[in-house]
């Protein structure tokens, strides 16, 4: 479960789930940043095949992550990552336009926002108080 919450974190925002498992300073100003970023209307879809590369790529890093903290098979755990944020970049690409179909812009924006945020937060919590997390 902490893997699929922080893969589909990052599916929506690259850094949001590799910022919630680091806990580090950089990892945090990157996702910060990326949320920034991500309301200026001049950003390239998601789903365009270099952010999605991206995407996929830090869901990966999570999915490795978790499993080596797991004690289960890294490689198989970053494919399921990078699986479940490809997925998660598709879902949260419509769920966004969705909303902006309802909200302005910005608004539908920073639910999607909440949304991540609070996915990648209960991935981490989930993960740190799972007995293997220690």
């Amino acid at each position: 479960m902490p893997l699929a919450l922080l893969a589909a974190a990052s599916g929506a925002r690259t850094w949001a789930g590799v910022a919630a498992l680091s806990r580090r300073t950089p990892a945090r100003l990157f996702a910060a940043g990326e949320l920034v970023y991500d309301k200026v209307p001049t950003v390239p879809s998601r789903i365009t095949p270099p952010l999605l590369l991206g995407r996929i790529a830090a869901g990966a890093l999570v999915g490795a992550g978790v499993g080596s903290r797991a004690r289960r098979n890294r490689a198989g755990s970053a494919i399921l990552g990078g699986l479940v944020a490809f997925a998660s970049a598709h879902v949260t690409y419509r769920m966004r336009r969705a909303l902006g179909r309802r909200l302005p812009p910005m608004a539908a924006a920073l639910v999607e926002d909440a949304i991540v945020v609070g996915t990648a937060w209960a991935g981490a919590e989930l993960l740190r108080r799972s007995d293997y997390s220690r």
